[in-house]
């Protein structure tokens, strides 16, 4: 489902988030807060002005991932109140990327707080997210699907459109060609009877009477067409 030319900037930007926030959590810096608020400006910064969505989309998931860990380690690690934070990025990076990218990056994150381990609300914390993974991959080929089958939905759309707009433009056309080809062929047709008519000493009384009705049903014709040419006027209006 994931080509591997779009997998590649995932795991580096993965990477690169938890090296750094390794990096930061060993640091102690006391500069947290305004690393985030830094990271919220570069966040701003690529919505705006970042058009290549791979790009964005991996630099993204980057500051979240950063935030998030930092988030965490900074307010109690495995007994912080915001460690549900983790399982909102599970969740971000299912829909971005393919489920063997989600199942590393919960080893890793495993790893990045097994040194936090002390008690076992720990070890049942760091265990949650074992479970949590499947559920994330589940939803996240969920929200794919659905995305493919809202690009169909699209595409029957617009082909249903194009059916009916060429639909209408034979219409359109029969209805023209009836009206003026139709209408000019009947009409001299008409005249060239009335003139058989005007002179018919030389013909059968049966012929006779043939070429009246040929005349009649040739004016009735005609009239029947300028009631269709009525109606193209109606529709091309």
């Amino acid at each position: 489902m994931f080509s591997l030319p779009l997998i590649i900037p995932t795991i580096i930007s993965l990477t690169v988030a938890l090296s750094f926030s390794l990096f930061w959590v060993n640091l102690s810096s006391p500069y947290s807060l305004q690393l985030i608020a830094i990271l919220m400006i570069i966040f701003l910064f690529n919505q705006k002005f970042i058009k290549n969505k791979l790009l964005s989309n991996n630099l993204n998931l980057a500051i979240f991932a950063i935030t998030v860990l930092v988030l965490i380690s900074e307010t109690g690690g495995l007994s912080s109140p915001l460690f549900f934070l983790i399982y909102f990025l599970l969740f971000g990076v299912a829909f971005l990327s393919s489920p063997s990218i989600v199942l590393a990056l919960t080893l890793v994150i495993i790893l990045f707080f097994s040194s936090s381990l002390k008690n076992i609300n720990a070890v049942i914390q760091l265990f949650s997210l074992l479970l949590i993974t499947p559920l994330a991959i589940v939803f996240g080929k969920q929200y794919l699907e659905l995305l493919k089958q809202q690009g169909r939905i699209v595409i029957l759309k617009k082909e249903k459109k194009e059916t009916e707009e060429n639909l209408k433009k034979q219409e359109t056309n029969a209805l023209i060609w009836i009206s003026l080809n139709l209408k000019n062929g009947l009409t001299e047709i008409s005249d060239y009877l009335s003139r058989l008519l005007s002179d018919i000493s030389h013909i059968t009384p049966s012929q006779q009477e043939l070429l009246k009705q040929a005349h009649r049903k040739t004016k009735n014709l005609l009239k029947e067409s300028s009631g269709v040419q009525k109606i193209i006027d109606k529709e091309t209006d």
